[in-house]
């Protein structure tokens, strides 16, 4: 009977305690693709007495295997993994009196508030008694992403100072954290076979920082994730399963 194979399934991620145990284990979402790639690299011999030069012995010197995985869904958690960063939340909180546009500000340019999501915005100039200016004749306001335009600050002084409250956001750092294992384990479905379930664990991956972003696309985005299996000195040698993972046919 042949068997064939079409995989689906969740995966999950999860950190290790010290015991190598899966922790804060998640699902990042959907993901499109997941392949797992594997590599020795060999020494070669050719004898030197048959005038062919012939290959007659091949050595193992290393064995090395890779994890790809396309992710669909740009959570903080995701995120944060591929730019080997964290994220925190910036809770809300009001400023008084924040110098925007500089000592000459321009007619046109676009100025930027520390915050963004900001709501009940007042800017003033500097005046002995100071001009409260008008929204939609002296500048434009984008609230949500934190910037002002001025249109015209006729009469007006400068610095202008923007008074206004912010909301909470979350915020991912990059390059801030160390290089990032994780364990990964994938439920699956083989839809060639009626949805025989398959369960895969690899127990420690190391990942790669995102090579790539798509910050503006036309399609679906996704990023790619690219990781190194590493030999997991918690589990036992095993000479039939190793101690880098396993693969359960389950049915």
């Amino acid at each position: 009977m042949s068997t064939y194979a079409s995989f689906q399934g969740r995966v999950y991620l999860g950190k290790r305690d010290i015991n190598g145990n899966p922790i804060e284990v998640r699902s990042p979402g959907n993901v499109a693709d997941l392949k797992l790639s594997l590599k020795t690299d060999v020494l070669e011999h050719y004898e030197s007495q048959s005038g062919q030069r012939s290959l007659d012995h091949r050595m193992i010197k290393s064995k090395s295997a890779t994890i790809n995985l396309s992710i669909e869904e740009f959570t903080k958690e995701n995120l944060a993994l591929a730019l080997y960063g964290t994220h925190v939340a910036t809770a809300s909180g009001t400023v008084t009196d924040e110098l925007i546009g500089g000592a000459v500000p321009v007619v046109g340019d676009r100025y930027f508030l520390a915050h963004p999501k900001v709501s009940t915005l007042i800017l003033k100039d500097s005046t002995g008694t100071p001009a409260t200016l008008t929204l939609g004749t002296h500048y434009t306001a984008d609230t949500d992403f934190g910037a002002i335009q001025f249109l015209d600050t006729t009469g007006l002084t400068a610095p202008y100072k923007a008074s206004y409250a912010f909301g909470d956001v979350s915020e991912i750092g990059i390059f801030t954290q160390p290089l990032p294992e994780r364990y990964l384990r994938l439920e699956g479905l083989n839809t060639a076979q009626g949805n025989a379930k398959v369960l895969v664990e690899l127990y420690r991956v190391a990942f790669d920082p995102l090579k790539e972003l798509a910050l503006i696309s036309t399609e679906y985005n996704k990023f790619d994730l690219e990781g190194s299996l590493l030999a997991d000195s918690t589990k036992p040698y095993d000479a039939v399963l190793g101690t880098f993972g396993r693969i359960v046919q389950i049915g």
